[in-house]
């Protein structure tokens, strides 16, 4: 090493901090320690002036000249090469520790900032297990509605697989708004395991891929009745949708021919219907729960928010809802998510009272617990609610679901052995008119 080789070994880590964009500096300053360099640098200066200036000194204890220039000269290459590779080491590890857990918000913001954020799902990914003493302040920056959903577009699902961190989401000091933000931008976005996991149970969109990973985080979050819990993750599913309702931007074309909204080839237009997504998420959480057994308020009236925000919103036209080109089920989107809500409430009373069935010789049905009252009462909403909707819905609808959905929700509670708390409820809720 010369000093001209040094001068250019210092032009070199010059010119890459000078062409790094904002993020990769302050991802370089976070991971690799700037005085390593400069200490390597100033100590390869020295050898290189102690082998360079004419000091006349011989070398101590008899060594050989040229051995002692060779060890100079390999001295003052080794020392800014290795610090090089070192810090490169250290850069691509970016492995949080210390001090640098709270200087993390500084690549954060950056990264907010410039709009790019490959650099931070690098850094999340080293560092997953160790996130759980992450700043309040970068906590904050990280789930950024911004970056949550340009993460999320980009195929990382790094977000949802840190809340499904269950010590990750309890040290966040405001882990519902996390939560929030998370499940907002997959019921927006068409990268989506949460759409994966309706599409693929429901139907919408053809050549699905349901990859194992999407399954099992899934699995991992809104199908587990535990996390789901924990993060009251029926809140921001239930708020989104009824927010989009009352937003009327879909009142136009949810009271049109639904054709397009039912179909089970293509691309259905419920595959990217949040309204639609969100109250399916909802009927897979609780499905999950009761086949696992869990009795916890898992909050079923979500669905009956849902039904009656639509119900609202929905218009009779008689011109659409008896064209030709209308299903005679459920002609609009609008009739169609009464109708799978109110489908879905039936299908879930149907798994209550068989998981409510022993499994003796001689089967009996035991007592309806929390979760199988909450479906039962919910469901009479329903039916109670569709059958005074004249002007929204057409008679024959009501009429159908009337008969139909009454029946089959008395029987269903007669079944769980609480058919006078149905009637007592059913009774109250037409005095008062709302769901308390």
């Amino acid at each position: 090493m010369t000093f001209e080789g040094l001068l250019a070994f210092i032009g070199v880590l010059v010119a890459v901090l000078a062409i790094a964009r904002p993020v990769q500096r302050r991802s370089l300053s976070l991971f690799v320690p700037m005085w390593f360099l400069g200490a390597a640098t100033v100590l390869s200066l020295i050898l290189i002036v102690f082998r360079e200036a004419p000091l006349g000194v011989p070398p101590p204890f008899r060594w050989r000249l040229d051995l002692v220039l060779f060890g100079l000269t390999f001295g003052a290459f080794v020392l800014p090469v290795g610090a090089a590779v070192w810090s490169w080491i250290s850069w691509h590890r970016a492995k949080l520790t210390g001090n640098k857990l709270g200087r993390v918000e500084d690549v954060f913001q950056a990264a907010l900032r410039e709009r790019e954020f490959d650099e931070v799902e690098r850094i999340l990914r080293k560092n997953q297990q160790r996130l759980i003493h992450l700043p309040a302040g970068a906590a904050t920056v990280l789930f950024d509605p911004a970056m949550v959903e340009a993460l999320l577009n980009s195929h990382s699902l790094v977000h949802i697989e840190l809340l499904g961190n269950v010590p990750f989401l309890r040290s966040l000091e405001n882990r519902f708004a996390a939560v929030d933000v998370v499940t907002r931008a997959l019921l927006r976005s068409g990268v989506s395991p949460l759409r994966s996991a309706v599409v693929s149970m429901y139907g919408g969109l053809e050549h699905l891929v349901y990859s194992d990973a999407e399954q099992a985080l899934i699995e991992k979050t809104f199908q587990n009745p535990e996390w789901y819990f924990d993060a009251s993750a029926h809140y921001p599913l239930v708020i989104s949708a009824v927010e989009e309702l009352r937003s009327g931007k879909y009142d136009s074309s949810y009271n049109d021919v639904g054709r397009d909204y039912e179909a089970s080839q293509g691309i259905s237009a419920r595959s990217r219907c949040p309204i639609y997504l969100a109250a399916k998420t909802e009927v897979l959480a609780i499905k999950t729960a009761l086949e696992a057994g869990v009795d916890r308020d898992f909050y079923v009236t979500d669905l009956w928010d849902i039904f009656r925000s639509v119900q609202e919103r929905s218009r009779f036209d008689r011109s659409v809802w008896e064209s030709p080109l209308s299903n005679s089920e459920f002609p609009t989107p609008y009739a169609y998510l009464l109708y799978e809500i109110a489908g879905d409430l039936r299908d879930l009373s149907a798994t209550a009272v068989k998981t409510s069935t022993s499994k003796t010789d001689a089967p009996r049905v035991e007592g309806p617990r929390r979760l199988a009252k909450d479906l039962a009462l919910t469901w009479s909403f329903c039916v109670w609610r569709i059958a005074d909707s004249e002007g929204q819905v057409a008679r024959g609808f009501r009429n159908q679901k009337q008969d139909n959905r009454r029946i089959s929700g008395i029987h269903a509670r007669t079944r769980l052995g609480a058919k006078r708390d149905l009637l007592r409820s059913d009774a109250g809720c037409r005095g008062t008119g709302h769901l308390a």
